[in-house]
């Protein structure tokens, strides 16, 4: 009987010790997080001129080595704006025009988007950018002051795409980083798409469909302007912009300084 009973102890101990083989059911890892964005207002340039319930010209008068004015800036009837650099003399002086529009309303996370054809010359320069309206107020604490986010700048004979962002003012505090891309041709006369998305934790900046540069370490939490410009300035040979191309930009009607804008539109993060 005693040997019964060990026997049946030793065969209670295995079953207890025995190995579950039941599968685990397998821990699903993250669905990664992916910003969605509605379209929530655009400007297709179809219009005989440009919509000032949506635009307002910015700063008018002196900029640089340009004078903005209204009559760089138009639409051609094709379903484009144009913004033309031109020169002209005025009382013996050569003046050199240049337009920037901005839009009226401010706009904050979301997908900020632009088709445009860019062709700079020597001294010019051409973007899709925003800004906020405090940007370096105050300085050291851009997510409240806002930052300048250039969507894209182009340059003479650069076909790079330039994305940049500058923050804390313009003055002895001004900071700034940036990416300049590959060659792809943005300053060819040829339209590409500009984009960036904006959420509060990132920057993705996008030439025709394809990214190109993510920024982290700091993102504006404030409303700001979407902004077009040309503007020119008498840089140094080699540097930015380079020298104003002698005798000027040529007339309006002849100038080869040309953005043309096929639409803008912005989407809001969902």
């Amino acid at each position: 009987m005693r040997s019964i009973l060990v026997y049946l102890i030793l065969a209670i101990q295995l079953l207890s010790c025995k190995k579950d083989t039941t599968p685990e059911t397998p821990i699903a890892p993250p669905v990664p997080v992916i910003a969605q964005y509605e379209l929530a207002w655009q400007d297709d340039f179809n219009g005989t001129q440009l919509n000032m319930l949506d635009w307002s010209h910015r700063y008018p008068g002196v900029r640089h080595d340009g004078y903005n004015d209204t009559t760089t800036v138009s639409t051609d009837g094709a379903g484009n704006l144009v913004l033309k650099v031109y020169s002209d003399t005025i009382a013996g002086v050569v003046m050199h025009h240049t337009g920037m529009i901005s839009t009226n309303k401010e706009y904050k996370y979301g997908k900020f988007e632009a088709r445009i054809a860019f062709t700079n010359q020597s001294g010019s320069w051409s973007a899709f950018w925003v800004q906020s309206a405090t940007m370096g107020n105050p300085i050291g604490d851009p997510q409240t002051a806002g930052m300048e986010i250039d969507v894209v700048e182009t340059l003479s004979k650069d076909g790079r795409a330039h994305h940049n962002l500058h923050w804390d003012g313009y003055g002895t505090s001004h900071k700034t980083t940036g990416l300049i891309t590959a060659d792809l041709g943005v300053n060819s006369g040829a339209y590409h798409l500009y984009t960036v998305e904006w959420t509060p934790t990132y920057y993705r900046f996008f030439v025709d469909g394809v990214q190109t540069w993510e920024y982290k370490t700091i993102v504006s939490q404030k409303s700001e302007f979407m902004i077009l410009s040309s503007e020119v300035m008498n840089y140094a040979v080699g540097s930015w912009a380079g020298p104003i191309v002698s005798g000027g930009f040529g007339t309006k009607k002849a100038t080869t300084t040309i953005m043309k804008v096929d639409y803008v539109k912005y989407y809001r993060l969902m």
